[in-house]
């Protein structure tokens, strides 16, 4: 949400009320849907499972048909009839094979090192071969179906490293000699956090999505926002780029850790030194309302926070996450008053789903 300021001026004077901002710029972005927006792009899919397993894996490129990848469904019911939703699902095709035989890959965003990571992506991959047995069910193929592969991936970002295990089997209690004998799955890391520059993919778009992944967790995150415009602006005169530009500086405004509004204007007073025309001033009409909209949904998860260590003693890093991730102030307001009434964190947890 963006608030309106009626009395915003430029750098050069320029009254700044009456010019429009883009839409794409009062987007509130956090981690998960600065990913998405970027791995849901099919273009971009293609040159990250490219470089992902050219990595880990290359000779799964050759058999995978990445010109056919789709995006899949990603929602599915537990036995419950809740929905769950993965991160990101695409389906895609294998080479010289039956148009049935499919290979999906499964990729779970993270910024914390959580141990479940893995449990729960084989309870999507279980819904994932329920659907697709279900589908051959009714084609009347069972005979020759098999259940499709699944490779799960784990996309990390954060200041530390992922150092949770990768491997289902870490989190079964198993019994000697019987290991072979109990489901395992392992996921495929990809953690951007440690990664050198030199490391990324070499696909502009890409390369500059990895540098702000990185950016917004280092304490240098204005110097390498700069970085990331330098290297963007022999092309921002393509509107592609100019947008992918503005959703990583929009990206920092909302989500940096170490971003301060000062250090934001000193990055719009440079790149207005540079007289760089493709940066109008109304673009960053609503920089000083994000880092104010920021400030009061932080003061307001803190109060939340807060008022549970009050009544609840104790509260899971699960919910201090989640209450971390909201962007709507009024549905905050509403759980700050809940958090005044309930009688557990339990009680809490229900009214946060």
């Amino acid at each position: 949400m963006v608030v309106e300021n009626q009395h915003n001026t430029g750098s050069d004077g320029d009254d700044l009320s009456s010019q429009e901002t883009s839409p794409d710029l009062r987007k509130r972005y956090q981690h998960d849907e600065f990913c998405k927006d970027n791995l849901r792009d099919l273009d971009k899919a293609r040159k990250f499972l490219k470089w992902l397993f050219g990595r880990f894996k290359p000779s799964v490129v050759d058999q995978l048909d990445l010109e056919n990848l789709e995006l899949s469904s990603e929602s599915f019911l537990d036995p419950e009839l809740k929905k769950l939703y993965a991160d990101i699902l695409y389906r895609i095709p294998v080479k010289d094979s039956d148009e049935s035989i499919v290979v999906f890959v499964l990729v779970e965003l993270k910024t914390q090192n959580d141990k479940w990571t893995v449990f729960q992506q084989v309870k999507y991959i279980v819904r994932i071969w329920d659907a697709e047995h279900r589908r051959a069910e009714k084609a009347k193929r069972l005979s020759q179906f098999r259940l499709p592969m699944v490779i799960p991936v784990i996309f990390h970002h954060a200041e530390q490293e992922f150092t949770a295990s990768t491997e289902l089997i870490d989190q079964v209690q198993t019994l000697e000699g019987m290991e072979p004998y109990t489901l395992n799955v392992k996921s495929l890391l990809c953690d951007i956090t440690p990664l050198d520059e030199s490391e990324f993919p070499d696909d502009l778009e890409l390369n500059v999505m990895f540098m702000a992944l990185q950016a917004v967790f280092r304490e240098d995150v204005a110097e390498r926002l700069m970085r990331i415009y330098r290297k963007l602006h022999p092309n921002l005169s393509d509107p592609i780029y100019r947008r992918q530009w503005e959703d990583c500086l929009f990206y920092a405004i909302t989500s940096a850790k170490y971003f301060t509004l000062p250090k934001c204007k000193e990055i719009i007073t440079e790149i207005h030194n540079t007289g760089d025309v493709t940066m109008s001033t109304a673009d960053f009409i609503s920089v000083a309302d994000q880092f104010e909209a920021r400030g009061r949904l932080k003061e307001k998860i803190n109060d939340i926070l807060e008022l549970l260590h009050i009544r609840c003693k104790q509260v899971p890093d699960t919910i201090v996450d989640e209450l971390k991730s909201r962007t709507d102030l009024i549905a905050l307001q509403s759980l700050f008053v809940i958090a005044a009434q309930c009688n557990s964190i339990e009680e809490f947890t229900d009214a946060l789903k």
